[in-house]
């Protein structure tokens, strides 16, 4: 087991409210007769009680962005920390979920905890399914987040059950206290602060709530220091808990849980709502094992990631919520006449500058949609403007402009080359700017660059192909240089597309997971990591494409590979 102070996230659970009901969920979502939503003085105690934490300090659900005070929490969490000043998440982002993971690495740091090191975030986090809440305080989230951890559970997702408890394995004890010992979650994932206190383990905290337990640890500065002798009475949530076995996994759009009998009858004790709708699976177990027909798809699942295939299916491209099909069009002028390019908008307005404009705009934005794109008269937009934009997810707290007297860019301005006069911007009128001007400050406003002046000016960008600054390459390499990459998973993938985007060269790739070897991996085939040993001449760098570095580290250099040639996460230029 280990203790809170070594883990990467500690999770402040403000809601166990969620709009999905996944299989097997870890909150155990759907068996909750009513949600709870956590009061702010105690989402204060317990943010400050982690003072010192090394580590990520995260908001997490339920689908905590249903909070109704979310926001609120944002910003207190934000404060313990220092403000962001290289925030690319205002840029329309093309590539979602890969500069999510890009960010997370960026913000690695070498940590040294008792001696302990490893690579890792100390800041704030938000966990979140992508759904229309999230949309609607991704401004707020993106001001505040270091790490996000996001899934919108639209691919198939494989959980692992819950709730089947040891007893009716009928392990004996000697073999559950190793397993449980062992355990993959609570060495991997999070301990948890619910309104009923601090848990050890976040799947113990969920069950302290579902079987109303006696609650958790009193939520005071150094808590999370515990080491696992102090657990206590805690440890007894471990024993309704199927995490440390080796059972099967369900596709969480199932939304059907696979229980053991004994929790069968605790569910029907608690009058849950999930077992009530018939959503639940009573698995069967003959001599120590559940039969075949009891499981479902058996994905294999591991610590490092245990229910997804790969990190680029926690997000939907199809699918997601977070895209923008939907664009109305303000022209600004006196005599106005409008285009064919016109007709791609939902809605269109006319408005004359002067004393009444304020006014106008507020009464457009009462009705409009929430994306607005405002034109002089003199401007043609791009016949396919909006279709360009809903491949992007905005920041609605980003201003978008383009000044025809500065610029001739002509990716979303088809006449830009050939005017030298008006403008162009786009904004979301449930950005945080328009928020803070408030609507008598707006109804003032008698021509639309007074509100630009008053923008939050770190998030006023150039409408024009400067759009796509965020989505240029994850890191540079040197060119023709020779690479090797120690570990390929999701970043090992992420240095392996930047290498070659930079005309570098991927000559070996190693890793210790057998099932990877003799796998073909950018042109290069996945050998053992002692395959090294007779190959230190054909690389210059090996890339140690995991954040447990210190063993792979410690491991590569007893095969041989000198130290001057091992580059770890921190050593890369991300983002040049």
């Amino acid at each position: 087991m280990k203790s809170p102070k070594h883990m990467q996230i500690i999770q402040i659970e403000i809601t166990n409210a969620c709009d999905k009901r996944c299989s097997n969920c870890t909150r155990l979502c759907g068996h909750h007769k009513k949600p709870y939503f956590m009061k702010f003085d105690t989402f204060k105690k317990a943010v400050d009680s982690l003072d010192g934490y090394k580590g990520i300090r995260s908001i997490m659900g339920g689908e905590p962005t249903l909070h109704p005070e979310y926001e609120s929490f944002l910003k207190y969490l934000g404060s313990k920390f220092q403000p962001k000043t290289d925030n690319i998440l205002i840029y329309p982002q093309k590539d979602f979920i890969k500069t999510i993971l890009k960010i997370h690495l960026k913000n690695y740091q070498l940590i040294d905890n008792d001696g302990i090191k490893r690579l890792g975030i100390i800041g704030s986090g938000v966990y979140s399914n992508m759904c229309n809440s999230y949309k609607k305080y991704y401004e707020a989230i993106t001001d505040v987040a270091q790490y996000q951890c996001l899934n919108d559970h639209i691919n198939p997702i494989y959980h692992q059950p819950a709730l089947i408890t040891r007893k009716d394995m009928g392990i004996p004890d000697e073999e559950w206290y190793k397993l449980r010992d062992a355990c993959w979650m609570q060495n991997e994932w999070s301990a948890s602060i619910t309104p009923k206190g601090a848990f050890f383990c976040e799947i113990a905290a969920a069950l302290d709530t579902l079987f109303e337990g006696p609650g958790g640890w009193d939520i005071e500065p150094g808590w999370w220091k515990r080491e696992p002798k102090d657990f206590g009475e805690q440890l007894r949530w471990c024993e309704l808990c199927g995490f440390a076995l080796n059972t099967f996994t369900r596709d969480s759009s199932e939304e059907i849980d696979d229980v053991s009998p004994t929790i069968y009858e605790k569910l029907k004790t608690i009058n849950s709502p999930k077992l009530k709708s018939g959503r639940v699976n009573v698995v069967k177990i003959e001599n120590g094992q559940i039969t075949e027909a009891s499981k479902q798809e058996n994905k294999r699942f591991s610590a490092i990631m245990p229910y997804i295939e790969h990190y680029e299916d926690r997000f939907s491209v199809l699918n997601s919520a977070l895209f923008t099909h939907k664009y109305d069009l303000i022209v600004v002028g006196e005599h106005i006449e409008y285009n064919d390019s016109d007709e791609q908008f939902a809605n269109k307005y006319a408005l004359s500058e002067g004393e009444k404009f304020g006014m106008e705009l507020n009464k457009i934005m009462s009705n409009s949609n929430e994306w607005i794109v405002i034109r002089t008269s003199n401007v043609l937009m791009s016949d396919d403007y909006c279709n360009k934009m809903s491949k992007y997810v905005l920041n609605p707290g980003t201003l978008h402009y383009l000044d025809l007297s500065k610029s001739n860019d002509m990716e979303f301005v088809k006449n830009a080359s050939s005017e030298n006069t008006g403008f162009v911007a786009m904004f979301n009128k449930r950005s945080i700017s328009l928020r803070e001007f408030g609507f008598d400050r707006i109804e003032r406003v008698q021509k639309f660059p007074e509100i630009i002046n008053i923008w939050q000016q770190d998030k006023v960008i150039e409408l024009s192909s400067k759009i796509n600054e965020a989505n240029k390459d994850f890191c540079s390499f040197k060119k023709d240089t020779k690479y090797a990459i120690w570990a390929t998973g999701n970043i090992g993938t992420l240095v392996a597309d930047s290498i070659f985007n930079s005309n570098a060269k991927l000559v070996f790739a190693v890793d210790s997971d057998c099932s990877k070897q003799g796998k073909d991996f950018y042109g290069t085939i996945i050998r053992a990591p002692d395959s090294l040993r007779n190959n230190l001449n054909n690389f210059d760098y090996l890339i140690i494409a995991n954040r447990y570095f210190q063993e792979i580290e410690q491991s590569a250099l007893k095969i041989g590979v000198p130290s001057d040639k091992i580059l770890l996460l921190t050593d890369l230029d991300f983002f040049s």
